[in-house]
C-alpha cells in the first residue's frame, strides 16, 4: 500500500467519523431552545439559528474536505512526506478498509445509543406522558435515529465504502 493511500484512508475514516457525530447537533440547537422557558425573544432565536447553521455549513465543508478531497488534502498537509519508503506493507484493498471503518463506526454507534435509548424509554414509560409532554423527547428520538443509522452502517457498509471511492474518484478526473 502506497504512503499516498495509507493517508487517504486515514483520512476519509476520520471524514467518516465527523459525519456520523455531527448528528448530535440538532438535538443539542432543541434543547437550548428549551431552556428558554417560553421566553424567546427575536433575537436570542435568530442567534441560535444563525450559529446552527453556521456549525452545519461548516461541519459539511470538513465532511467534504475530508470525504471526497483527500488527494488535494493529502497534499496540502505534505503528508507523505518525510518517509523512508514509499510502501507500507498492506496487502489490503482500501475499500475493505474503509468497509471495516464502516462497520466499526456502525457499531461503536450502536454501543453508544442503545443504553441512553433504554433510559430515556424507561423513564419516559415511568412518567406515563404523551411523547410530545415529555421535555426529552427529542433526546429519545435522537437516540433511536442513531441506532437505526448504526444498525444501516452495520448492514450496509460495503455499498457506503463503494459510494466513497466512486465520489473521491470522480473528484480526481478533470471535466471534459
Amino acid at each position: 500500500m502506497q504512503i499516498n493511500t495509507f493517508w487517504k484512508i486515514l483520512l476519509k475514516i476520520i471524514g467518516l467519523w465527523l459525519l456520523f457525530s455531527c448528528i448530535s447537533i440538532i438535538p443539542q440547537f432543541y434543547s437550548t431552545l428549551s431552556f428558554t422557558n417560553g421566553n424567546l425573544n427575536t433575537e436570542s432565536l435568530l442567534m441560535i439559528w444563525l450559529m446552527l447553521i453556521v456549525s452545519i455549513i461548516i461541519y459539511i465543508l470538513i465532511i467534504r474536505l475530508f470525504l471526497f478531497k483527500t488527494e488535494w488534502l493529502v497534499e496540502k498537509l505534505k503528508l507523505e512526506k518525510n518517509f523512508n519508503e514509499d510502501r507500507i506493507d498492506l496487502n489490503i484493498k482500501s475499500s475493505t478498509v474503509l468497509t471495516i471503518a464502516i462497520i466499526v463506526i456502525g457499531g461503536l454507534m450502536i454501543a453508544e445509543s442503545f443504553p441512553n435509548f433504554c433510559s430515556r424509554l424507561f423513564n419516559f414509560l415511568q412518567q406515563k406522558a404523551l411523547i410530545k409532554d415529555y421535555p426529552d423527547s427529542h433526546w429519545l428520538v435522537y437516540h433511536f435515529l442513531k441506532i437505526i443509522i448504526g444498525y444501516l452502517l452495520l448492514t450496509n457498509g460495503k455499498r457506503l465504502a463503494k459510494y466513497i471511492e466512486k465520489e473521491s474518484s470522480e473528484e480526481k478526473k478533470p471535466n471534459a
